[in-house]
């Protein structure tokens, strides 16, 4: 990766000042988006990570009716389940219109039928991910089936089911080619062991190049808007 393809590393004092800073961005992109059409589309991250930006996002002034969300992956529980990406979002910003992955009984079909309503989101405004420690975004993780096509940045964008190591094992993913499109794309990522990960993948070096966040910063490059805090 040549250094004018690196994405913007903007790191923050601690976690709070983070979120603030990228629930204003986030906003931003929103109500840009809603003074040129009637509605905005955005993709968030589940699980604890967003958890205080959801917060501050919520309090953005904005008219969250006319703001089409979906979480970026979800895990195959029932939408109360704790575990659900989905019921972290309905809590935070409960006037949104929320883009529920589950669109049929079986994973298969709900990630093909989910897939298909996201790629009919024009434009995609804003796609915000996180990271884990093993180097998977949404729910793409190393090693699991399928995982060259979904990272294919030519394949047609949509979604999948994804497999962790961990339960519930079963999640449904938007691919790569799907993330790509956001017209704002962002990652959110906290903590030390986190930020070596990164920057052995940013280097292209070791075991680090060939985990999936490797194919994000590669294909995304200076698109890619990495906002890190301890």
């Amino acid at each position: 990766m040549s250094p004018i393809d690196l994405p913007r590393l903007h790191c923050h004092a601690d976690r709070p000042s983070c979120a603030r800073a990228l629930a204003q961005e986030l906003a931003e992109r929103l109500r840009a988006a809603l003074s040129a059409r009637s509605r905005a589309h955005l993709l968030l991250a589940g699980g604890q990570s967003p958890q205080a930006l959801l917060g501050e996002l919520a309090r953005a002034p904005l008219d969250w009716t006319r703001v089409d969300i979906s979480p970026s992956d979800e895990r195959w529980v029932p939408v109360e389940a704790p575990q659900s990406n989905l019921r972290l979002l309905r809590e935070a910003l409960p006037q949104a219109r929320l883009l529920d992955p589950r669109q049929a009984p079986q994973p298969a079909a709900a990630a093909q039928a989910w897939g298909a309503q996201l790629a009919e989101w024009q434009p995609l405004d804003a796609v915000l991910l996180g990271m884990g420690e093993d180097g998977h975004f949404a729910s793409l993780f190393p090693g699991m089936p399928g995982l060259a096509a979904a990272l294919d940045p030519a394949a047609a964008p949509g979604a999948l089911c994804g497999l962790a190591a961990d339960e519930p094992r079963q999640r449904l993913s938007a691919n790569l080619s799907l993330l790509l499109r956001g017209e704002w794309l962002g990652l959110l990522v906290f903590g030390a062991a986190k930020r070596r990960l990164l920057e052995d993948a940013l280097a292209d070096a070791g075991d680090a190049r060939e985990l999936p966040i490797g194919a994000l910063l590669r294909q995304a490059g200076r698109r890619l808007q990495i906002h890190w805090a301890p």
